[in-house]
């Protein structure tokens, strides 16, 4: 959809970071996004949300919440009694929210923070949702670097997706997506789906509720220990969930 009229930078960045089981890599995490916020000219709102972790990710949070933060960066976490999901996970920390712009980022930081400011230059032009794509402006897929396994399942995933939902996508999975607040709110607020299949869910409600959507081009690399294990049964699950999305939101239209 075309962008409306160019909005000022955001005073506020709401970063939510969805975690299970992560203890290994999430401390490391956690200092490289708060070096980066604390570097910006807005304030930065960090929500780790653990989502039923067995291992120290709660505490490794913890831990970080209580260290001293540069002055406009406040750090929180949210947890989740059980494992319900990523989509679940970062349902919570969006709606919980209070930045102008919401922003979610994988807890490996495949893609790094420091690409922040494409997704804010494309919300600052006028777009509602900018979504990040590994699919660069010269052809270059970044996702050639993960497994064979996980290249082919999510090669197929996407036919799927462009046959059932949404055409003209090249990258609905990439999981570095910034909103603007009010976008963000009615978006996540009707949001369905726990699982794998959540990002496109939300593409395609930001659609359907009237919301202009932007693929930004960012950096991504594979990195390994990732708790998502793919396999025919997971595959066959993502499918029905796309097959849903249509379904569970029938009646959205244009809302705002």
């Amino acid at each position: 959809m075309v962008a409306g009229p160019s909005s000022p930078a955001p005073r506020s960045v709401s970063f939510v970071v969805p975690a299970y089981n992560e203890e290994r890599r999430l401390s490391d995490s956690l200092a490289r996004l708060v070096d980066f916020a604390g570097s910006q000219p807005y304030s930065a709102e960090i929500t780790v949300v653990d989502d039923g972790s067995g291992d120290g990710t709660a505490e490794i949070a913890r831990q970080a919440a209580a260290r001293t933060l540069p002055g406009n960066v406040s750090l929180r976490l949210l947890q989740h009694e059980r494992n319900r999901g990523k989509g679940a996970a970062v349902r919570t920390g969006a709606l919980a929210a209070g930045g102008d712009v919401v922003l979610y980022l994988d807890a490996d930081m495949a893609t790094p923070p420091e690409e922040t400011p494409k997704l804010l230059e494309a919300l600052e032009a006028g777009v509602d949702v900018a979504a990040g794509s590994r699919i660069q402006p010269g052809g270059v897929d970044l996702r050639a670097s993960q497994p064979a396994l996980r290249r082919i399942g999510g090669r197929l995933f996407g036919l799927a997706r462009r046959r059932l939902l949404l055409s003209d996508v090249e990258d609905s999975q990439c999981g570095f997506k910034a909103f603007r607040k009010e976008a963000a709110q009615a978006i996540f607020a009707r949001q369905r789906l726990e699982g794998w299949a959540f990002d496109a869910e939300l593409l395609f409600l930001a659609r359907k509720l009237g919301f202009s959507v932007r693929q930004v081009p960012v950096a991504w690399q594979h990195v390994e220990g990732s708790s998502f294990r793919p396999g025919p049964a997971v595959a066959l699950r993502e499918v029905r969930d796309l097959l849903r999305i249509r379904w569970l939101h029938r009646r959205v239209e244009g809302e705002r």
